[in-house]
């Protein structure tokens, strides 16, 4: 018997693998930017555009990386190929990894470009991704920084990130940064544990928040 079990102990894994169904998840944006694909692990898929959502069931076959959706509405596709941990393809159809509310919960982001230096700090609320941001602007002339904070909601649409009226547009994503560009302005933001403050730089003095 107990050699019995041992063989089913080591045996469970195998057909488990043998199965050819893994878990897989995270959130794809088409080329323009505005479908989001968003896979669960639980199996679960919402193709998103707009006020538009359409449910369905997917296989991801990591062997053969392949996923496979299955919904009793009309889709898009009924096969996508994992082209990297990135990008999803079927036919002209190419979907880019976006952010999503899991990878930005209970996490701090910073980034610097010239003169400014920007964090945002995530939470997850009942009323939604509770967001706290900070642009710290320099001043060269006089050696001087102004600090300047804000609280918002965070919303997900397509490949934009909204932080209440403020619309960003997020590119370049992986699992330890991201891009987030606004008008002609953009900015890599890195990831840091939840919390962390942006480093002034040396000689910098502080501007009163009234100036």
């Amino acid at each position: 018997m107990e050699k019995l079990l041992l063989l089913l102990t080591m045996s469970l894994p195998l057909l488990l693998t043998g199965c050819g169904y893994d878990e897989f998840e995270g959130r794809f944006i088409s080329a323009d930017g505005n479908v989001s694909y968003e896979f669960q692990p639980d199996g679960t898929l919402e193709i998103i555009q707009g006020e538009d959502i359409t449910t369905a069931d997917y296989q991801y076959k990591s062997r053969e990386q392949t996923i496979k959706l299955l919904g009793a509405q009309e889709l898009p596709t009924d096969t996508l190929a994992v082209e990297d941990e990135n990008h999803l393809q079927s036919g002209d159809l190419i979907l880019t990894r976006g952010v999503d509310y899991a990878m930005l919960t209970d996490t701090t982001w910073i980034g610097s470009q010239g003169q400014y230096t920007f964090a945002l700090t995530f939470t997850m609320t009942e009323q939604g991704l509770e967001t706290v941001s900070e642009l710290v602007s320099y001043y060269d002339e006089n050696m001087m920084y102004l600090s300047q904070t804000d609280d918002s909601i965070t919303r997900l649409d397509g490949n934009k990130l909204f932080l209440d009226q403020s619309q960003y547009t997020v590119s370049d994503v992986t699992q330890d940064s991201f891009k987030i560009s606004i008008g002609e302005n953009s900015m890599v933001l890195e990831k840091q544990p939840k919390g962390t403050e942006i480093t002034i730089r040396d000689g910098y003095q502080a501007i009163d928040d009234q100036l």
